[in-house]
């Protein structure tokens, strides 16, 4: 399953030492920032996939997707 995605020339991925944690690369990887620090809402991070502007996560508490590059996740489930 995809724990990373590219969005143009960034790269979002799940944060590989805490999967509540989103994590944003506008430098091919080289530094990471926080995107979006987790909520127990959304849970833990699994999957991550791009269609077009939007990315969709499977997460620990269902399908969430985001609009923002992943700054804000909304439950689809």
């Amino acid at each position: 399953m995809p724990k990373i995605t590219s969005m143009g020339i960034k790269l979002i991925r799940i944060c590989p030492k805490n999967p509540f944690i989103i994590e944003m690369s506008d430098n091919a990887g080289i530094s990471w920032a926080v995107r979006f620090s987790g909520s127990k809402e959304v849970g833990e991070f699994q999957d991550l996939v791009r269609r077009g502007e939007t990315i969709f996560a499977l997460t620990s508490n269902g399908k969430f997707r985001s609009v923002d590059a992943g700054a804000y996740w909304m439950n689809i489930s």
